[in-house]
């Protein structure tokens, strides 16, 4: 074999490496912070707390990583995506343990840890795969990567109820917490490499990574898209169970493996959407398609959820795991394709405070609605909502590329 034909394989394979850690990392920490929502009846009644409570929960742990997602990039950046990936694991591990000590103020620090972990992840593991994957090949690479949310709900929705049941909550966190330490051990012999081009003596800014939205308005469009689409993501994953036990009297142990199901769907959804996005030769136009299918889908379950056979209401839902948790890949492919060479941290943490914003927008408001009516079902008209602003954004950012390009 020639050189440069070695050096090629051998720069594929760890592209392929760094893809498998990046995702990896991705499942822990979004299947350590759905423990809650997963497990909510139980730990609600733990806690002594309503379960709609379990909004107000998820929308602290993603306001944490809104704020830190405003730095994240630079972190990312001064470490390396590696030492940041493995940063983010450590704090998964740290508030999986604090949550063991089972008290209200512990929890309040799981919180804590696990949304510090969730703001680092993604402008870590976008500083690595921009190095390591070629350009037309980033749709489906970031939608791969991307699939470690829905599979993280995977991880949650199958092993946390069954856990619980068979021993306690507990468990569950302690299971994520052993998987954290054991793959940030691992992730220690790659460091050298893909950390090689860290630069520590970049410095934290006041407003973070926020320039990138003050200098181009069509990003600023993709941001507000990302917090639509958020909303509807969240409101789905924070309430699924807590419909399905309440609402269609289903058990915990079945309500978690739907919402398995739901985030397999969402898995199958962002390789499909990342596909079909690089046979188009781009994103907005899957974007636009989600967006459109995200706010048609939630409708019918807010008006039919309940009144449908159960076995309808799961299909629907099912649909909605495909769009709703399935549009984050080719949305971030678009702003790394958007944004300026050597951006792509800043640019992806800078879109990451607007969605991290719906998220926290998105269940509060749930949490009212359900306050207000006493209706899961009625909550679903928010993320009907919000799919077609979703719409509206998207329209806009195609207006504002418009007229920035010169006549």
């Amino acid at each position: 074999m020639s050189e440069p034909s070695s050096a090629f394989s051998s720069a594929r394979h760890e592209g392929w490496r760094v893809l498998a850690a990046t995702t990896w990392v991705q499942v822990l920490c979004s299947g350590g912070m759905l423990l809650v929502p997963t497990l909510a009846p139980q730990v609600a009644a733990a806690f002594g707390v309503p379960t709609g409570w379990v909004g107000l929960q998820v929308s602290l742990l993603y306001g944490v990583a809104m704020l830190t997602s405003l730095q994240s990039a630079v972190l990312a950046r001064r470490l390396g995506g590696c030492r940041a990936s493995q940063l983010a694991i450590a704090l998964v591990m740290v508030g999986c343990a604090l949550a063991l000590i089972g008290s209200p103020l512990a929890l309040l620090a799981t919180t804590l840890m696990l949304g510090l972990a969730y703001g680092i992840t993604s402008p870590a593991a976008a500083e690595l795969l921009t190095r390591f994957t070629p350009p037309e090949r980033r749709n489906l690479v970031f939608s791969i990567k991307q699939t470690g949310v829905p599979l993280g709900g995977v991880l949650a929705g199958l092993l946390a109820p069954p856990l619980a049941a068979y021993w306690n909550w507990q468990a569950a966190f302690l299971a994520v917490g052993g998987a954290s330490l054991a793959t940030l051990l691992l992730l220690q012999p790659r460091r050298a490499r893909w950390d090689a081009t860290r630069d520590a003596e970049v410095r934290m800014q006041r407003a973070g990574s926020l320039d990138v939205l003050r200098r181009d308005r069509a990003m600023r469009w993709l941001g507000a898209t990302g917090f639509c689409l958020s909303a509807a993501q969240l409101s789905l994953l924070s309430f699924a169970v807590a419909f399905m036990v309440e609402e269609l009297l289903l058990t915990l142990v079945m309500a978690g493996a739907i919402v398995s199901l739901v985030h397999v769907a969402g898995v199958s959804g962002r390789l499909a959407w990342g596909a079909l996005a690089d046979r188009l030769g781009g994103s907005l136009q899957v974007l636009f398609g989600l967006a459109g299918m995200i706010a048609t889908v939630f409708l019918l379950l807010a008006l039919l959820g309940t009144r449908v056979p159960t076995w309808l209401t799961i299909t629907l839902m099912v649909v909605a795991g495909a769009t709703a948790v399935g549009w984050n890949g080719v949305y971030l492919a678009e702003v790394a394709r958007r944004c300026r060479p050597g951006e792509v941290g800043e640019a992806t943490a800078a879109v990451l405070v607007l969605t991290y914003m719906g998220v926290l927008v998105g269940p509060a408001l749930f949490s009212l609605i359900v306050w207000l009516t006493g209706s899961y079902a009625v909550g679903f008209l928010l993320p009907t909502m919000t799919g077609a602003l979703a719409v509206f954004c998207l329209l806009n950012c195609v207006r504002a590329d418009k007229a920035s390009q010169p006549v």
